[in-house]
């Protein structure tokens, strides 16, 4: 339980943020290999697969998530397991703003001082798929997303 400090009226940004976190739910309902269903959620087409090494991968240039451009879409499958994928864009600036917590058991994990250009970066379990958001140097704008489902 928590207190909502919030006023009755949405900021756009905040509207935006709610539309990008039901987007990204609605993702992680969707399985992986249903490569159409995945295509209409990002309003983009996904290539055909091309084998690298012990993976499936497809790739597509550019689409929306929400009100969000996305680019460099990348759905990568185990070759003998299309279960186990990973989802992975860009998000295109202005992007959006991460500023709490998104879901319940989200965790924020700070760039790691050791690793140059190391990014700090949100993640949570969302319907059984790991959902992972990365922050730009500000620590605030969202510019990248890794989903994985098991």
């Amino acid at each position: 339980h928590h207190s909502n400090q919030r006023q009755s009226v949405k900021s756009a940004s905040d509207m935006g943020m709610e539309r990008f976190k039901n987007d990204i739910e609605r993702l992680t309902t969707v399985r992986f290999s249903d490569v159409d269903a995945l295509s209409e959620l990002l309003r983009t087409r996904l290539g055909e697969p091309t084998r690298q090494g012990l993976r499936n991968e497809r790739t597509g240039e550019r689409g929306m998530l929400g009100d969000l451009e996305v680019r460099n879409i990348t759905l990568r499958s185990d070759a003998d397991n299309p279960a186990l994928a990973r989802l992975t864009f860009d998000v295109a600036p202005p992007g959006v703003a991460l500023e709490g917590i998104i879901w319940e058991d989200s965790t924020i994990d700070p760039p790691h001082p050791d690793a140059p250009g190391s990014r700090a970066y949100w993640s949570a379990q969302v319907n059984g798929a790991k959902v992972v958001l990365e922050l730009a140097p500000d620590q605030k704008t969202l510019t990248h997303v890794l989903i994985s489902q098991r």
